[in-house]
């Protein structure tokens, strides 16, 4: 009995294998720096990060540790929806700035303060590191 049970646990994770391909972007940070990882994106591939706050007198600051590719980034607006105990969820709304980052670019952008949302997206095969730091202007 133990092992036909084992044996089908074995089958069933065998088969769902091939559907964990793991993560193409990933989002680590708070406050005001994000770091973003890009593991062998394929061109087009599109990934959304939690949002950051930009306050006043304040700018965007973008480094790229990008081994190959490039990286498409949007800044879309951030609608935050609340409920009694804090933020509930997070919705993009329009795109208010772009910019595109490759090996090595750093790139400055000064928005509007606000909460925004970074909607990625893979310019041929991606691959490495991208920040994003708020700071004084």
């Amino acid at each position: 009995m133990r092992r036909s049970i084992c044996l089908i646990l074995i089958v069933a994770m065998a088969m769902l294998l091939p559907a964990c391909d793991g993560f193409t972007f990933s989002f680590t940070g708070s406050g005001s720096k994000m770091t973003m990882e890009v593991m062998d994106a394929k061109d087009g591939d599109f990934g959304e990060s939690y949002s950051i706050e930009v306050g006043k007198n304040r700018i965007v600051k973008v480094e790229s540790s990008l081994e190959k590719g490039e990286l498409q980034i949007d800044f879309a607006e951030a609608h935050i929806f609340y409920d009694d105990d804090g933020p509930d969820s997070e919705e993009a709304g329009d795109v208010v700035a772009s910019m595109k980052v490759g090996p090595g670019s750093s790139e400055s952008l000064e928005l509007e303060p606000g909460d925004y949302i970074l909607q990625l997206t893979a310019i041929g095969a991606t691959n490495g590191k991208v920040t994003v730091e708020v700071v004084k202007q």
